[in-house]
């Protein structure tokens, strides 16, 4: 045997050994979600009014009292149905963007860079992965605890027409999360400092919820903002959760689900590659 055909097997073993070490562990990453429940159970009265209340209070105030000055021409923009229930759903989706991306800011960066409890967990078995892949699944479940509330409140008051209903509007809620969640979460361990923050929010997370179908249907905006919504995860997430609430028929469903899976997918492999980078450094 040659010495280049030996090479070539401990090349594939080495390939093979980068793979397994960069990839999440099947079980370990659960040790970070039960780190952040830990913590969330002595932390959790301070996001009590953020994920439950204040999408209420924003329902309350946006569908009840500026439906009540669409008056009857809501009609003309909703389909039929009243303001409050149009744009309902669409509010559910929205806070499960405004929720994710904001557990997926600070708290990432404070781990990462303030009280670096990541340091810590990357200096046990555990690898950058894992704590990427644990600390995404948190968030997603956070969002989906929160979600499970609000659906319940759209049922009891009829907004959701059906229980199915219901349980597919937390399902479009976990998967917007899952596509606002990890790509923060990816660019918040490339952060200092949280100055980057207000910029994202203020100029891309914000804006997002007038142009992506929320309080309007987006065959309103221009052709070229139109494009440009259905670039981004809420559009999608806006549309499934509004059918389903409705009871309405939805045109290219899996394309709906397939755009929210891939920004969550790209955006936890980018997280991965870039925290692993940082905690080589």
């Amino acid at each position: 045997m040659t010495a280049a055909s030996s090479a070539a097997p401990n090349r594939t073993r080495s390939r093979l050994a980068a793979i397994r070490e960069a990839a999440p562990h099947p079980t370990r990453w659960r040790h970070v979600v039960g780190y952040m429940i830990a913590v969330y159970r002595r932390e959790w009265q301070g996001s009590v009014f953020s994920g439950f209340i204040e999408p209420l209070v924003v329902l309350a105030g946006l569908g009840i009292g500026l439906g009540v000055l669409v008056g009857d021409k809501a009609a003309e923009i909703t389909g039929g149905v009243s303001y409050v229930a149009y744009i309902a759903p669409a509010l559910m989706a929205s806070s499960a963007m405004n929720l994710a991306t904001s557990e997926a800011a600070w708290p990432i960066l404070a781990r990462v860079a303030w009280v670096r409890i990541y340091h810590a967990i990357v200096a046990t078995p555990l690898n950058a992965a894992d704590v990427m892949v644990g600390a995404i699944t948190f968030i997603v479940g956070k969002v989906a605890f929160a979600a499970t509330f609000f659906a319940g409140v759209l049922l009891v008051t009829g907004i959701a027409t059906s229980p199915t209903g219901a349980l597919g509007m937390i399902a479009v809620s976990v998967l917007t999360a899952f596509a606002f969640g990890a790509p923060m979460a990816a660019f918040s361990v490339t952060q200092k400092s949280d100055q980057g923050f207000a910029f994202l929010f203020r100029l891309i997370i914000t804006p997002l919820t007038f142009f992506s179908g929320t309080y309007f249907p987006i065959e309103n905006l221009p052709f070229a903002a139109q494009v440009l919504s259905w670039c981004t995860p809420l559009a999608h997430g806006v549309a499934l959760s509004r059918a389903l609430a409705l009871g309405t028929p939805v045109s290219y469903i899996w394309l709906h689900v397939v755009a929210l899976l891939a920004w969550g997918v790209v955006g936890t492999v980018a997280a991965i590659y870039l925290f692993r980078k940082r905690m080589l450094k």
